[in-house]
């Protein structure tokens, strides 16, 4: 069988810079809470001075909070806040986010060594059997949010950041071992980090020079295993209640320092899917 893609194992000889050895504009979506605050406070210790963090969720809010905890361990780094909603039927919305940004601070992406993108906004519910799903509008709304406009927003980064400029492009999706394996209950969920992974195998395999990581973080300690908890699924229930009850699930700060190591060390094949758990 032949591949369209390029070969892996040319890939393993070409060595990467350490991410965050190059001065960096980063947008995270999904930044107000749990994993994506983890992620931004993170990733802003470690990047140099004269990078700059993009906040983006639909709270503005909740992003405020996120921002002064940033100036005030972080002050090496620039830190704006944008409100988005990934949901958007307009595409302009995802095009501003970079050219807004940008002129916000009368930068341009030549003033950056390293452009980084990390989609870690999604949803979870409905949680319940195919049989039981809502809907064709509320599946609409959820692929919207979850694969629709992270394939919008991809496409407008790779504009905003084109080869041309001579900047680094870095692609990073929160993914999910339900992208790999089935979860009773879970089919939009599963089914939308499915097709997330996919695009960004696809896009590895359309821009050879661009990093491109798909990575799951494992169950983690955050508000959506509540969510979990109220599966329609009996195992998937159970799993949940126990790993809260039991303080089994990971700190989001431990799965972000495995992450980090993963773009420190930056030897992965670009589109991979990585896991927590994996050896590195």
């Amino acid at each position: 069988m032949y591949s369209l893609v390029r070969n892996q194992q040319e890939d393993a000889a070409i060595q990467h810079p350490n991410m965050f050895s190059q001065k960096t504009i980063c947008f995270v979506t999904g930044a107000s809470r749990g994993l994506g605050k983890s992620i931004a406070k993170n990733f802003a210790a470690k990047l140099p001075a004269g990078s700059m963090i993009v906040l983006l969720a639909r709270s503005d809010g909740d992003l405020e909070a996120v921002k002064n905890r940033l100036l005030e361990n972080a002050p090496h780094v620039t830190t704006l806040v944008r409100q988005f909603d990934q949901s958007a039927q307009n595409q302009q919305v995802f095009k501003d986010v970079f050219s807004e940004t940008l002129s916000a601070v009368g930068a341009k992406a030549e003033d950056f060594q390293q452009a980084v993108l990390v989609h870690n906004a999604g949803s979870l519910k409905p949680t319940v059997y195919t049989r039981n799903l809502p809907d064709v509008q509320e599946l609409t709304q959820y692929l919207n949010t979850n694969v629709a406009g992270l394939i919008a927003l991809t496409s407008e980064f790779l504009k905003a950041f084109p080869a041309s400029s001579g900047v680094s492009r870095v692609v990073i999706n929160i993914s999910s071992l339900a992208g790999v394996q089935p979860f009773k209950s879970w089919a939009m969920y599963s089914s939308g980090k499915a097709a997330r992974d996919m695009f960004c195998k696809v896009l590895a395999a359309e821009e050879p020079d661009i990093r491109v990581l798909s990575y799951a973080p494992g169950p983690l300690e955050t508000e959506m295993t509540d969510k979990v908890i109220e599966s329609e699924d009996a195992d998937v229930h159970n799993w949940a209640k126990s790993a809260k009850a039991e303080k089994t699930l990971l700190p989001c700060d431990t799965s972000v320092a495995k992450l980090i190591h993963l773009l420190q060390k930056n030897t992965f094949d670009s589109g991979a899917h990585v896991d927590y758990y994996d050896e590195i």
